[in-house]
This record gives structure tokens, sequence and C-alpha cells, in this order.
């Protein structure tokens, strides 16, 4: 195992934030060689994997991972021969008050499973501790730390109350390893509608909120209506995309710092805000490919991806190196009155196709529809059945449901007719998003079945 005394993980971190785009990318190459290395010793299968790949590789001489190559190999590709897949799960699975570590030395949790099959990921010394210092220096670095103090302060979190999903794995084990301060924490349920939701959040009082953007923002548009009437301090975000227009309702509303993390269960902290809605990506740790539908890296650009690629530099124990991921996204380099660290923009999961009246869309274009509807907040598409397609949405506290809904439902089914979908029925509904049972978040299209 891979490990790092605090006080060194926190100065790695430091240095890495003031270094010059160029010193980090020789950094970063030098990282990659020593992960790289590792891994070929000590995982049996990226021993095989990287079999043909010369010493003095670049990052595209190396091949890209699968989810499902790490599910199907994954006791022979991990670098620890004593870790088993079966021992991890039950692990993971233990009670929330087991404080242990995986074979006394590792962490370990599960993706979410919303887009298959969940992923067990164990993290060692080393990966804990350099994303904790990314954590506390760059995503909180500007926020008092009275404000942070469980003691003085109460949380909640909207996230996916069930076993198994991180966010609630995290809650529970916080709340079970502080005791004293376990009546300042509350989980509440993203499946629950915003009316009970906000009569909880009136009773409980939070000064700190977090969870789903997609559930966050509803709260924040109830908070101006005055339904929600909480004095919040800080709202953290995570899991998904936070466009520049939610960060601004969740400002509006609660008028405290919104902070924002790209993360994952397989590569970590990706990016972070720093100040403002724009996302830094922590690229001294993390290496971020956008690619094309080749899945050939798109090179310096600023052009929207058709996926990405995760190599965290930090995990020797799981490496996660050119590992696909379906998010869409753009690379733009950080405005000159900021940190130095290019900006990622996520436009969400890879989005697909949907089929209506015998013809084929991209749900992009939906999607490019209502980004830019006036009094629309956020969105849901639902397919009822070959002819029919439903809008549901969230509208500004100051908007008509039935215009802004109404408005844009006659605007795609006057679309639709154009392109020979003349007998496209397009409605709207009042009714709460449909959340993915899996993962809890808001997918922006549901297909419902037959």
């Amino acid at each position: 195992m891979k490990t790092i005394e605090l006080s060194e993980a926190r100065r790695l971190v430091a240095e890495g934030d003031k270094m010059s785009p160029a010193d980090r990318k020789r950094l970063q190459q030098q990282r990659l060689q020593e992960l790289v290395a590792y891994a070929r010793t000590h995982s049996p299968y990226l021993s095989r994997l990287y079999a043909d790949v010369p010493a003095d590789f670049t990052l595209t001489d190396l091949p890209i991972v699968q989810k499902q190559d790490m599910l199907e190999h994954f006791d022979d590709y991990v670098t620890d021969r004593s870790i088993h897949i079966e021992d991890v799960l039950v692990y993971i699975d233990r009670p929330v008050d087991d404080k242990s570590l995986f074979l006394g030395q590792y962490t370990a949790l599960k993706t979410s499973g919303s887009t298959g099959r969940p992923l067990p990921m164990v993290r060692d010394d080393y990966h804990n501790k350099i994303h904790g210092q990314l954590m506390a220096q760059r995503l909180m670095g500007g926020i008092p730390p009275e404000i942070l103090s469980l003691k003085h302060n109460r949380s909640a979190s909207v996230i996916h109350l069930a076993n198994g999903a991180s966010s609630y794995g995290a809650f529970l084990r916080t709340k079970a390893a502080f005791p004293e301060v376990a009546d300042n924490l509350i989980g509440l349920s993203c499946l629950d509608h915003v009316g009970h939701l906000v009569e909880q959040l009136n009773a409980f009082r939070p000064a700190m909120l977090t969870g789903y953007p997609s559930m966050l923002v509803p709260l924040a548009v109830e908070q101006m209506k005055g339904h929600l009437h909480i004095d919040v301090k800080l709202v953290c975000t995570s899991a998904e995309m936070l466009t520049d227009k939610d960060y601004q309702v969740l400002r509006d509303a609660f008028r405290c710092p919104v902070v924002n993390n790209y993360c994952m269960t397989e590569g970590g902290e990706v990016a972070m805000t720093r100040g403002s809605s724009r996302l830094h990506v922590n690229e001294d740790w993390v290496i971020v490919e956008p690619v094309g539908q080749d899945m050939k890296p798109l090179g310096p650009n600023d052009q929207w991806s058709a996926g990405l690629l995760i190599t965290d530099l930090s995990n020797y124990v799981q490496p996660v190196i050119r590992y696909d991921v379906s998010d869409v996204v753009r690379i733009y380099p950080s405005p000159v009155d900021t940190c130095n660290l290019p900006c990622i923009e996520i436009r969400g999961r890879k989005l697909d196709n949907y089929t209506i009246c015998g013809q084929t869309f991209g749900i992009v274009g939906l999607v490019t529809e209502a980004e830019v509807w006036p009094g629309l907040v956020k969105y849901q598409f639902v397919q009822t059945d070959d002819e029919t397609l439903q809008v549901r949405g969230l509208c500004a506290a100051d908007a008509e449901p039935s215009q802004v809904l109404g408005g844009l439902s006659s605007h795609l089914k006057d679309f639709l007719a154009r392109h020979g979908c003349t007998d496209a029925k397009v409605t709207w509904s009042a009714e709460p998003f449909i959340p993915n049972k899996r993962g809890g978040k808001i997918p922006i299209f549901v297909k419902m079945q037959k």
C-alpha cells in the first residue's frame, strides 16, 4: 500500500496549486510514469494489458479501460493480492458503526449503479489524504472554519437514502463517527416530494445544505417563493452538473457561498469551484481527456466531447488509468483573474437518441431548447408512448407554469411536425420529476416502460 503523511499531502497539494501550467504538466507525466510502473509490477491484469507499451510511453500509448474490465477481472486488476471482490462487497455493506478499515489499511465504496452493475472501488491511504487535501484547500479553502463546524451548525443532506449509495453511506458513517453532534445532521430523501422536504427543512433549520443540484434548485425556488425560510450559510452540491443558471438561482435564493465538486467514485475529486461557478480541474492529480466518438483525444480546444477518460494519479491499489466515463464535457483555459488550473464544463451524461412517430432525434436537441427557454429552471422529458412526449419542469418563482411549460411543449410539437412527425403529441405536466430509482438522480430523458 502507498502511504503518505498528512503534512506531506498538505504540502504537495499547496505546491501544485501555485505551479505554472507547464510545471504541472511535467509533474503530471512524472506521476503517471510512477503509477504505471507500479501497476505493471503489482497488477496481473494491467501487466498483461501494458505488455506492449514502450518504456518511454506517453498517455495515449496506454489502452483505454472500461468499467466492465475492472468488474470482470477485479481480483487480478487490484495491486494487492489479498483483495477479493467478494470481501470488498461484504466490507462495503458492513454496519455503519463499524469504523474499521478494509484489511486494516484501505477504505472502499461502490458506484451508485445508476448506469449498470455497481463497481466497488478500493482506495489507499495515499489517495484518501491527497483528495482530502484537495477538498480542504481548494474547495473549502475560502470558507470560514466556524461554518463547517457541526458542533455549532446543523447540516441537511438531500441525498439518495438507500443502502449501497455512496452519499448515504458517507452520511451514516459521519453520524456514527461523531455521535456527540449526530443530532445536528439530517438526511432527507431526494425521492421525497418538494413540499415535504420544505416542511422538514423549516423544522430542522440547517446552516449547511448539501445534495444534488436537481433537488437543491427546486428548494431554492421554494425559498424565493417564501415557502422555505432557512438561514443557510453554505450550499454544497455534487454528483450532477451545476449549470451557471443553477448556480445563480442558489446564490440568489440563499445569499451564501455555493461550492460545487465534480467528483466520481472511480476518480475522486476531478474538479471543483474556486469562488465562482467555474469548475477548475485538479490536473496535478487527475488527468481529464475529452474524447470524440472515435475515443481519440480532442486535443487542446474547447469543443464539446462525446465522452472522457479519467486518470487518477493517486490511487495505487486500484489504478484508474484512462478510464472511460460517459460524461459530455469541454475544457477551456482559466480566466486570467483566477487560479491557473484549467476549467471544465459538464453538459451531463452522454445523451442518446429517442424515436417518436418512427423518426429518430437526438436528445441533445431537446436540451438545447430547454436550456434557453424563458422561465424554465429545471426540466425533464418523458416519452409515454410511441407518439407522445411529455415535458415536466420547475419554473422560476415569478413564472406561470402553464405559460412556460405550455409554451415549450407547443414549440416542440411544431418542431416535430416540421420534421415529418405530424401525429406527434407534446404535452406538459406539473407532476414531480421521475428519479432514477437506483441512483436517486434526475435523468433528463425517461422512456416509460409499456
